[in-house]
């Protein structure tokens, strides 16, 4: 009996089952939103939200816990770091699932599985001060001296090389094509 049994196992043995869960949560982790089918995108989202929980405690034994799952010291870094602060007021519900349209092969309906909060991109420090010498005006100086253009030596040209001609070859005769796949099958055809 499968009483009180509720993961769905795709048709595969546990250890390929296990294999799929954990490239999917570790694709979320990294990206922050994938694109899966229905079924899928709702186990990872189990899975998903259980490491989320573990990373809200921030101790040795959850950290190892969850590298037992994710089998990468920088996805556990990257999940107690960035994701598990996000969440700290949040008692659960960190993932979403929302449908997209069907698989265009097999009419699987697929969807899209991400992160409710999304941790905010910092602007790096070289755009920031760029930004600021761009709006502060330049001083102005009086009676500077005028610099004389400088003149570019003119390149060295090359010589060139002669280009060296292959001698024609002589024409063949023309010659009925080779036969096809489907000309070798069914023959060929009485007019040709």
């Amino acid at each position: 009996m499968r009483h009180r049994k509720h993961t769905v196992r795709f048709g595969r043995q546990k250890s390929h089952y296990k294999a799929t869960m954990r490239h999917l949560v570790s694709g979320l982790i990294i990206s922050k939103s994938i694109t899966t089918t229905k079924v899928k995108a709702k186990e990872a989202s189990r899975l998903a939200e259980k490491l989320v929980t573990m990373a809200k405690e921030k101790s040795v034994a959850s950290r190892r816990r969850a590298f037992d799952v994710l089998r990468s010291r920088d996805l556990v870094s990257t999940l107690f770091n960035e994701i598990a602060p996000l969440f700290k007021e949040r008692n659960g519900g960190y993932t979403r699932v929302m449908l997209t349209g069907k698989r265009r092969g097999d009419n699987a309906q697929m969807a899209i599985l991400e992160f409710v909060e999304k941790p905010k991109t910092e602007i790096p420090e070289k755009k920031e001060k760029k930004k600021a010498a761009a709006k502060q005006p330049e001083p102005k100086t009086e009676a500077a001296p005028t610099k004389k253009p400088v003149e570019k030596k003119e390149e060295q040209k090359r010589p060139e090389k002669p280009i060296k001609t292959q001698p024609e070859k002589p024409k063949k005769p023309q010659s009925r094509p080779k036969p096809g796949f489907f000309r070798k099958i069914f023959g060929q055809k009485k007019g040709m």
